[in-house]
């Protein structure tokens, strides 16, 4: 792995990871993690932001317990005593506290009972046992073979790892959906047009992406949530439909913060506030943020989040903050035409 950090941060890349254009701006260089120091793009032709891709972290992510990937691993043992229990109610509240997976349920109720799903990027099951317990046609797809091991072992036999046969086998597909993994794939362009072809014609995609416009400081170039080698691409709305309309009528919702997040963040941009690069930390240590050097003004604007976040008990009074996305709150829904 050291060899490809040293090889992105060469300054070599000539073309657009996701369209191919050649018309890119280097914006900087981070390094959330020892050893991967990561030059940033944006793309003047697609509008995205995105940085080299690593096939290694997934299954490194996955192997060190100490990551950021732990914690599907104890979502999944939360959701795994809810299934065994037969607990719908419980089971879907506490997956429906993510947004994430709260729209891929309530989009799913709209579907008959008899429709074939296929879960891209499953993780450990967590998501799809909500769908295996109420008794949905669903398989569940990862890359990592530890994963796919994992959800078996506690959900049954509805996993199988990418490139399995029997993926093509069961198509077309009523519904496809994966919740965070499109953000962190080599061809997100490639990869979406391989699930649309697994659909029946009238069948849906459903995911969330990263959304660029979260990034809302002066000079950010990325969020400090879930930083490079791990999520590679940022996507700015409307770039589904631009690139997806031949093929499938596409909509796009965009999910703002909380009323205490949107007060900070207005107040931070009266205040010209900058973005700081973080300090480097292990990358098995992912699972606590990378934070740039303490300064005497965060102890301020911690103060001034908890201020907030007591002032957005009262409706009304932080009508005036604007509106700013989240980060992952880029909904998308593709129709196959």
């Amino acid at each position: 792995m050291a060899d490809f950090a040293i090889a992105a941060d060469d300054d070599r890349v000539s073309r657009c990871r996701i369209c191919g254009s050649s018309v890119l701006t280097r914006c900087g260089q981070v390094e959330f993690y020892f050893g991967y120091s990561w030059p940033i793009y944006d793309c003047d032709d697609c509008g995205c932001r995105f940085t080299p891709h690593d096939n290694s972290t997934y299954d490194l992510l996955y192997s060190e317990r100490s990551s950021c990937y732990s914690r599907y691993r104890g979502q999944a043992e939360r959701c795994k005593i809810l299934f065994d229990r037969g607990d719908r109610a419980g089971l879907r509240a506490e997956l429906s506290q993510g947004s994430k997976y709260r729209f891929i349920i309530n989009e799913l109720d709209q579907d008959p009972p008899a429709a074939r799903i296929l879960e891209i990027g499953s993780s450990r099951g967590h998501l799809t046992s909500y769908f295996i317990l109420v008794g949905r046609r669903i398989t569940g797809v990862d890359i990592s073979p530890k994963a796919v091991a994992a959800a078996a072992a506690d959900f049954g036999d509805h996993f199988v790892q990418a490139g399995d046969p029997s993926i093509d086998a069961q198509a077309p597909y009523d519904v496809i959906f994966h919740v965070g993994t499109i953000g962190c794939v080599a061809d997100p362009v490639g990869m979406t047009k391989s699930w649309l072809d697994l659909l029946k014609p009238g069948g849906r995609l459903l995911f969330n992406a990263p959304n660029r416009d979260a990034c809302c400081l002066q000079g950010q170039l990325w969020f400090e949530s879930a930083p490079p080698p791990d999520v590679v691409t940022l996507y700015p709305p409307g770039f589904w439909r631009d690139r997806f309309a031949d093929v499938a009528l596409v909509s796009e919702n965009i999910e703002v913060c909380s009323a205490a997040q949107n007060l900070v963040i207005a107040l931070q941009k009266l205040a010209r506030r900058k973005w700081r690069k973080p300090v480097p930390i292990p990358l098995r240590e992912s699972e606590r943020w990378s934070t740039p050097p303490p300064q005497f003004t965060d102890v301020l604007w911690r103060s001034l989040n908890r201020v907030a976040c007591k002032l957005a008990r009262w409706p009304g009074l932080l009508s005036f903050a604007p509106l700013c996305a989240s980060e992952f709150g880029l909904f998308v829904q593709m129709v196959k035409k």
